[in-house]
Order: C-alpha cells, then sequence, then structure tokens
C-alpha cells in the first residue's frame, strides 16, 4: 500500500497546481469524436488568398491569377487582365443598386473547351472581372463578383451568396459551345482541338421560376436589345439541339427554367452565354480587348436602364 500512497500523493499536488490541465486533455479529445457542423469553405489554389464569396464578401486577390502561355499563332488567348479594382461593393457609388456578377464554372470544373483548347472558365473569369471594373471605374452601379477565386461552389450556394448581399440584378457570365455531335477536329498548337464553326453570336436565359420571373425577362430584353444594337447577334442552335424554349428569336432570349443559378436568386436574374468559343473566329474575337469592351459597354448599359426602372433608383 505505501507505494500506491507513493503514486497518488504526488498526482494530486500536481492537480492541485495545475487545475486546468486535466480538463484540457479531456476536452480536445471529445473534440476529436465529435462531428461538428462548420460553415464550407471554397478550396483555393496556392498562392491564391482564400476567398470570401461564401460569405458575401467582394474582395479580389490582385495577381493571383496565373494567365495561359502565349500560342504560337501569335495573338494571346483568354489572359485575364493584369491589373484589376479592388474595391468591394461596400464603395461609395451614385445610387444602391447592386448587380452580382456570377463567374461561370469553376477552376476544376472548368465548363466547355474552346477550338483552341482553353477552358470556358477563363473566358469567364476574365470578362467577369472586365465588367467589375468597368462597373466600378463608373462609380454609377455597385457591383461583387461571386466565387472570385475560382474554388469549388454549387450553383445555389452562387444564389445564396446574391441573396444574402441583397444584390438588385444577377448576371451569370458564361461561353458556348455546341453539342459534341456538331464538332469537328483539327491541330491547333500540335495538338488535336474540337471545333464547330457553324454557329455564333450570343444567347440570354431566364427562369420563368425565378421569383421576379417578370423582371428577369424584361432585362433579358433589354440586354439583348442593348447587344444588337452593339453590333452583336443571337445564336439560335440551342432551340434544335436542346430543345429550349425561345421567347424572343430577335433577341436571343430563352427560358431555362430550372437553372439553379436563376431559379434560386430571389432578385432579377439572367446568364448570358457571350459567345460560342468553339467557333474559331468567334474565339479570336472574344480574344480581342476591343471587341470585348463593346461587349462591357452593351452589358452596362442594359444594366444602367434596368436599374433606372427600378424603385428608388431613380
Amino acid at each position: 500500500m505505501k507505494w500506491r500512497w507513493a503514486i497518488v500523493i504526488p498526482l494530486l499536488c500536481f492537480a492541485q497546481m495545475f487545475p486546468n490541465a486535466f480538463a484540457t486533455a479531456t476536452v480536445e479529445r471529445s473534440e476529436e469524436t465529435e462531428t461538428v457542423d462548420k460553415p464550407l469553405k471554397t478550396p483555393t489554389p496556392t498562392p491564391a488568398k482564400k476567398s470570401n464569396a461564401s460569405k458575401g464578401e467582394t474582395t479580389i486577390d490582385v495577381g493571383t491569377t496565373k494567365s495561359p502561355s502565349p500560342r504560337s499563332d501569335g495573338f494571346s488567348i483568354a489572359q485575364p487582365p493584369s491589373q484589376l479594382d479592388s474595391r468591394s461593393a461596400s464603395a461609395p457609388a451614385a445610387n444602391s443598386f447592386l448587380v452580382a456578377i456570377d463567374i461561370g464554372h469553376t477552376k476544376n470544373q472548368g465548363g466547355a473547351i474552346s477550338a483552341r483548347g482553353v477552358s470556358e472558365y477563363v473566358f469567364n473569369e476574365r470578362l467577369s472581372r472586365e465588367l467589375f471594373k468597368s462597373l466600378q471605374a463608373a462609380h454609377q452601379i455597385r457591383s461583387l463578383l461571386i466565387n472570385p477565386d475560382g474554388g469549388d461552389i454549387g450553383l445555389v450556394k452562387r444564389a445564396q451568396v446574391a441573396n444574402q448581399r441583397n444584390a438588385n440584378l444577377l448576371i451569370a457570365i458564361h461561353h458556348d459551345s455546341v453539342k459534341d455531335s456538331f464538332l469537328k477536329e483539327w491541330q491547333f498548337d500540335g495538338k488535336t482541338e474540337k471545333y464547330c464553326d457553324d454557329f455564333h453570336g450570343f444567347s440570354i436565359f431566364f427562369s420563368r421560376k425565378n421569383a421576379a420571373a417578370e423582371e428577369s425577362k424584361a432585362f433579358a430584353m433589354q440586354l439583348g436589345d442593348a447587344l444588337l444594337k452593339a453590333g452583336f447577334t443571337p445564336t439560335l442552335h440551342h432551340v434544335a439541339q436542346e430543345h429550349r424554349p425561345i421567347i424572343d428569336a430577335s433577341k436571343g432570349v430563352y427560358a431555362f427554367d430550372d437553372l439553379l443559378v436563376l431559379k434560386n436568386a430571389k432578385m432579377p436574374a439572367v446568364l448570358l452565354e457571350c459567345g460560342v468559343i468553339v467557333n474559331r473566329n468567334e474565339e479570336r474575337d472574344l480574344n480581342s480587348p476591343d471587341y470585348r469592351a463593346r461587349m462591357i459597354a452593351a452589358i452596362e448599359s442594359a444594366i444602367s436602364n434596368f436599374a433606372a426602372t427600378q424603385p428608388g433608383e431613380r
């Protein structure tokens, strides 16, 4: 018994001197066995900083987007702008209208592949950021980018970000392709790529299940009209290839009722396919800064006209 007391007594003394030691060890062990529901964090590749898009914030990490290497045909493909305006949607603006710009797809799920082998996401990100920068510079419409770092994020979550920030308008930026059966093969930069030069132009989608379906349709019409006035033409291949209901063929406006990012938005929302990137000529056009600037000006015009019709924005 003496040897037992020789062990117990020092332990009791230690417990009195450090009363939190045993409690801490117990807590740490219990946390290892418990399931804790934590907010989902969007993974971001190194060296980019963590995105705050899941929280609805609009901080942009300047200079973290890696540009694709130059192509052998002498023009630059889908390179993002080298300098971006890092102001958030809380920056001073002429009015309170807020447009959420959703960068279509992600770095890991890049969407369509262009005729020259470039991921659609690269095109989406570039034009979205340029649109964001242009809107911020004009000081007329507040804007935010959804998922600026390109992390994995679902369509419903994209809509939730816009909802949480009380955006007045959501516009998802995408670039188009065609059904696989229409694609042909060609050699570019030593690789076999797929293309289709038979279709070109923009298309606009809205959901009739959106909470503001009529307003979504109205903005889609205004956007189509602005793009037409800027010299762009719509593509109608979604009717035959995907059986999408065409609402206005002259303006390239379609109904896409069950598209989650549009259906779950609580504000007017549209998805814009800026062009058909499997079309070799249109891909070249979309890589022209002047061409994109003209398109961005048309989009801005439609946003400004729509904002002017909203209560409290005149």
